[in-house]
């Protein structure tokens, strides 16, 4: 029988050692047979991987022979657990091991190793494609679709972005939430028009030139894609790589078929990950610590910092996502830019209001924002308590508690409940698609 770690599998070549334990099959190590307990051993201390090979017949020190003929039937068969790895790691498992053989062999030799390959089972389980994850029934528009009817079909359906599409329903382009607030069509981010009920009325302030009024207006032409057949592993490094949250997909034809998203990924690798009494699922490993994939510069404020500094900080990140902490250093709180304008639109009148969505837009800063703000600071917007994971949680734990409560930020602390740094689902699914492509190796995923 053999047993390799599904993780972080070592590289290994030219000089090693091969180390041999000669023990027997009744031999036990608290409670469990002595062979599996050493090749657990082996396992976590990252070794490349071990055998156990069972004798036919043998006798060690008592001379008593050992057979597994049918008429001279043994319980006490002899083992052997040997394994290959470099020689500081053969060092630091061989003492452990060695107290572990109250009666039996250990014998250590060189070896030179002329080829070792290894398949490491990634985050994505490899048996799916994108056909498997991606959403079928997609909201689309046509280049002549209004911009009040895309704006409609956005806010009602809960995405962010929508495929353009020609009367074969081919893909002629993409329109985001971004798309329309970069060229003047709304004046407030799509989630937030969906939280307050709707756009306000019309700007009546005098615009220089007329705005866009239909899909073909706004889109941008030609938008990354991806194919059915495409592997999970293959779409999150076109997400991660050009920071989208959902792409087209479409067939041999390019015609559109479905969208698969961010979040489709994610959950296929949560929905995938080894449960205790769930059953058999794909075999997946997604390695690392929450450290491994946190951003360690993530963007704080105190409770009483002023709103207009908060709102200054809160538009230093492309995520609008800022962690509130305490005088300890600890997370109290999350502020995002859909907290500030839902609780702004019921405090300030509607030309401020839509100033200073257009400043989150990427506008100028508004002259009135500090009036606007006044006596007011980041405890009066931010949204608590908030949820926070140990910077030494496995990333796979991480991925399970921000897909269960909806989370696309989530504060990483350290022992004492201080603030280390923050993952947002973009860091994961980067994490993962790094992961992916170290796995892969210098060939790359050949899909496509």
């Amino acid at each position: 029988m053999t047993d390799k770690p599904l993780e972080g599998a070592m590289k290994l070549g030219g000089a090693a050692q091969q180390v041999w334990v000669f023990i027997g099959e009744s031999d036990r190590w608290h409670g469990k047979p002595l062979y599996l307990a050493i090749l657990e051993v082996l396992r976590r201390a990252g070794c490349a991987g071990g055998t156990v090979l069972r004798g036919l017949a043998g006798f060690g020190a008592n001379s008593l022979i050992h057979t597994a003929a049918l008429v001279e039937l043994s319980t006490d068969l002899p083992v052997v657990v040997t394994f290959v790895d470099r020689t500081d790691r053969v060092a630091r498992v061989l003492p452990e091991i060695t107290e572990m053989v109250h009666e039996g062999l250990i014998t250590v030799s060189t070896a030179e190793v002329v080829k070792y390959t290894h398949r490491v089972p990634g985050a994505f389980p490899p048996a799916l494609t994108v056909a498997d994850v991606m959403t079928r029934e997609v909201v689309t528009a046509t280049p002549e679709t209004t911009i009040g009817e895309l704006v409609q079909r956005m806010v009602a359906s809960g995405v962010r972005a929508v495929p353009v599409v020609d009367g074969d329903h081919r893909l002629v382009g993409a329109v985001t939430d971004g798309d329309l607030l970069a060229r003047g069509a709304v004046h407030l981010p799509i989630p937030v028009q969906r939280e307050l009920g709707g756009e306000l009325s019309p700007d009546e302030s005098p615009r220089s030139e007329a705005p866009p009024h239909r899909a073909a207006d706004v889109m941008t032409p030609a938008p990354v894609t991806a194919r059915p057949e495409t592997s999970l592993a293959k779409a999150a490094a076109l997400l991660a790589d050009h920071g989208l949250t959902r792409i087209p997909v479409l067939d041999a034809d390019d015609k559109l078929v479905g969208v698969v998203s961010r979040s489709d990924l994610l959950r296929t690798v949560a929905q995938t990950m080894p449960q205790p009494a769930a059953g058999p699922r794909p075999r997946v490993s997604v390695s690392g610590l929450a450290r491994d994939a946190m951003r360690r510069d993530a963007v704080i404020v105190q409770r009483e910092t002023p709103l207009a500094e908060t709102l200054d900080r809160l538009l230093e990140v492309v995520e609008r996502r800022v962690v509130v902490v305490d005088e300890a250093g600890r997370p109290v709180g999350i502020i995002t830019d859909g907290d500030v304008l839902s609780r702004a639109a019921r405090r300030v009148h509607a030309g401020a209001f839509r100033s200073l969505a257009a400043w989150f837009a990427g506008g100028a800063r508004p002259d009135g924002v500090e009036v606007a703000a006044r006596d007011r600071s980041a405890s009066d917007v931010m949204s608590g308590p908030v949820v926070t994971v140990p910077e030494d949680a496995p990333i796979g734990d991480v991925l399970q508690v921000m897909m269960a409560r909806r989370l696309k930020l989530v504060p990483v602390v350290d022992a004492a409940g201080t603030l280390r740094g923050a993952i947002s689902r973009a860091d994961l699914l980067a994490a993962l698609a790094g992961a992916a492509r170290t796995m892969a190796g210098p060939q790359g995923d050949q899909d496509e």
